[in-house]
């Protein structure tokens, strides 16, 4: 049982947090009277964390079900929501789209909630606490506006209460002022040492010090380029984490937590966790749905019980990438092709994502969490810094090699990837296997410029879609973005849509 938990939030911090997204991306007016110390805000903050289990109901579906990783799971439905997984999964995305909308709905209103935190820090007696709560807004609120501009670009940029009146009238923000509100709330966290750099044990899963770092460079990362100053600075960044004592400076694969112990509930928050959003079974509104959301339909409880709907089926493209690495350690983690019918002594064909299907007493009431940010991500994306701005290098290497170690995949040698091009495609490889269904590939693919690309390379070599009756066109550049939800537009006809939708 994890001892940091999601608190259960009361009536006041409802009304508190308020947003209502529907109609436009403003924030309620907030109870003064109740927020006076140092515990009400923290009810806030708290307030935040559970904010993030909204976004990542979705999350999944506008990352990784878009991508090659996964796929929708048959074709002969016509229920709305099959078409709602359709769309996502072929790129033929409408403005209509409910998921769509009620992720955007989910950000803004986890964002709402950082900024009633900022709004409040003066009520918050203690120096420490004080930096702390602001540190762990602007650390939700800037992961949220990355999520934004990275699939949407231009949006509006809310960084306090504003008036329904003033919102209405409101117009996106181009990506690069996002961008700097982005690396503003970031820079201000990790330059003024505004959060722990390692939380109390009965705090952990709250933002640390190499969170903030990690996002950073992850920020930093995407909208920069080799070359650029903050370009190194995110290989700094991630040099910094990596040989944090928190994380225990790993130099070879069996420093690392094994890959099958990250994400078991019995070893939640190990050393391998960066930032994860956190769930509690219990019955008690704080569980984990994707057990059910993932596992095999018509199952009959020998998965999990309740409800199934194998959504972000794992795609024939993906199994194939493990099997030609010999991966199955990964693989096997993250991918189940059968379950044993303990009824008929049976084994079942079902390909289904693995990774987060514990036993549940209760339907969508798991304890997985989720990793948003972990060691395997930042040791890749350092050996992808370092051989984008020097090539090949021992350095880099070691990073790349350590992860396939503990994967227990053969290690590269230096000749192996003498030139930065088979450097970079060996890691984009590797950050594929690692990553699958954390929600990172996706975003990767559009760093890489690749997105379009990859996409229809998957759409035209997937059997699955030979099914169809029609034939599946290719996605363009533009629909690697999402639209914005027409219930935004029917607020304010005036803002601008993104292009070709």
């Amino acid at each position: 049982m994890k001892k940091f938990q999601y608190i259960l939030l009361p009536l006041v911090l409802a009304l508190l947090t308020a947003c209502n997204m529907d109609q436009y991306p403003y924030s309620e007016v907030a109870a003064d009277a109740y927020v006076k110390d140092d515990n009400s805000v923290n009810t806030l903050v708290m307030g935040c964390y559970n904010g993030l289990h909204d976004v990542m109901y979705y999350e999944w579906a506008m990352t990784e079900l878009r991508s090659d990783n996964s796929r929708m799971y048959g074709t002969g439905s016509t229920s709305n929501t099959t078409k709602l997984v359709e769309q996502l999964d072929q790129g033929k995305i409408t403005t209509e789209h409910e998921w769509v909308s009620n992720y955007w709905n989910a950000c803004y209103a986890t964002i709402s909630r950082a900024n009633n935190v900022l709004s409040y820090l003066d009520a918050v007696s203690d120096p420490a606490l004080r930096n702390q709560y602001q540190g762990e807004a602007l650390f939700v609120r800037a992961l949220e506006y990355f999520n934004l501009v990275r699939l949407w670009g231009p949006v509006f940029i809310v960084t306090a209460k504003t008036p329904s009146g003033v919102a209405r009238n409101m117009q996106r923000s181009t990506v690069d002022e996002v961008y700097q509100l982005i690396e503003t709330d970031l820079e201000n966290v990790v330059s003024n040492g505004l959060l722990p750099q390692q939380m109390q044990a009965a705090d952990l899963g709250r933002a640390d010090m190499n969170a903030a770092k990690a996002l950073l460079a992850k920020v930093y990362a995407t909208r920069y380029k080799a070359g650029s100053d903050k370009y190194a600075r995110a290989a700094t960044l991630c040099k910094e984490v990596l040989e944090s004592a928190q994380v225990g400076n790993p130099q070879q694969g069996s420093d690392l937590v094994p890959f099958a112990k990250i994400f078991s509930i019995a070893n939640e928050m190990n050393k391998e966790i960066i930032f994860s959003v956190r769930y509690l079974s219990g019955n008690v509104g704080l569980g984990s749905p994707f057990g059910n959301m993932f596992a095999p339909i018509n199952n009959g409880g020998n998965v999990i019980i309740g409800t199934t709907r194998s959504y972000n089926t794992p795609s024939d493209n993906l199994i194939n990438a493990y099997l030609s690495e010999g991966d199955d350690v990964r693989r096997n983690v993250n991918i189940a092709q059968r379950y044993y019918n303990a009824t008929t002594g049976t084994w079942v064909d079902a390909t289904y994502c693995c990774k987060y299907t514990y036993p549940v007493t209760t339907q969508e009431d798991g304890e997985s969490d989720w990793p948003v940010i972990r060691v395997g991500d930042i040791a890749l994306l350092y050996a992808e810094l370092m051989n984008e701005m020097n090539g090949p290098s021992a350095e880099a290497l070691k990073y790349l090699n350590m992860i396939r170690e503990r994967a227990g995949i053969r290690p590269y040698a230096l000749s192996d990837l003498s030139t930065k091009y088979d450097f970079r495609e060996a890691v984009r490889k590797e950050r594929r296997l690692e990553l699958a269904f954390e929600n990172q590939h996706w975003f990767d693919l559009l760093r890489w410029g690749n997105a379009a690309e990859t996409v229809n390379r998957f759409l035209t070599g997937e059997s699955f879609y030979a099914g169809y009756s029609y034939t599946i066109s290719p996605i363009s550049d533009w629909q690697t973005f999402l639209p914005i939800p027409v219930s935004v537009l029917n607020i304010n006809p005036d803002v601008a849509q993104n292009a070709g939708y």
